[in-house]
């Protein structure tokens, strides 16, 4: 697959090549994952997720780079390229499956997450914080074709019953938190009505237990 280098900052651009390094089993989510698909805005971090337990010693970059963060399953790391920062999260030992299929972008193999999975961890991601940064992911994502209640299904599988989609319907219309007024009022007027017009949730089959 084709990816929109163009939303990458310098450094982050600088390293993008490297990371044909890492292992096959790392998939890359979040907002650069989006953001390379669709083009729609500029991100910075990298985040990647596998179903396999983390192994810090089998991922590059890791001698060279200064911890952030370290837990069981969980290493956050700062690296240098271009005279910038690029941090790079690895959440290894994730149950939740997948409902789509990656794609490996063309130039380095990287594997990246179906439009419908990073649309699903986007249902969740809106519950736990309020940034405009998601908000602009989710209105790309519905313009560019994935239904508000395709997303809703399915985070309803990857997350199970947890996940409840009523609070996410609320978040998706209401923009006084965090820096959430800053979002363009066309951009509040298409998510409010996309958050008004769900009915019920279709069932989106989990297609593999693994992520890639």
């Amino acid at each position: 697959m084709g990816v929109n280098l163009e939303i990458l900052p310098p450094a982050q651009r600088a390293l993008w090549p490297e990371l044909k390094r890492l292992p096959p089993h790392w998939v890359l989510y979040g907002g650069t994952a989006i953001a390379l698909r669709l083009g729609h805005r500029q991100s910075v971090d990298f985040d990647f997720f596998s179903h396999l337990h983390l192994r810090v010693d089998e991922l590059p970059f890791t001698s060279e780079a200064e911890v952030l963060q370290r837990a069981p399953d969980t290493l956050t790391v700062s690296v240098m390229r271009a005279g910038g920062p690029v941090k790079l999260s690895f959440f290894g030992g994730l149950s939740m499956g997948r409902v789509g299929e990656p794609e490996r972008a063309s130039d380095n193999g990287l594997a990246v997450a179906s439009l419908l999975d990073l649309a699903a961890t986007k249902m969740k991601v809106v519950q736990e914080r309020a940034e405009s940064r998601d908000y602009l992911d989710v209105f790309a994502l519905l313009r560019h074709g994935i239904r508000l209640e395709q997303a809703l299904g399915a985070a309803q599988t990857l997350y199970g019953v947890p996940f409840n989609p009523a609070i996410t319907l609320k978040a998706l219309a209401y923009f006084q938190d965090g820096d959430l007024p800053s979002l363009p009022a066309f951009v509040r007027s298409v998510l409010v009505e996309a958050a008004t017009q769900v009915g019920s949730l279709p069932h989106v089959p989990r297609v593999s237990d693994n992520l890639i």
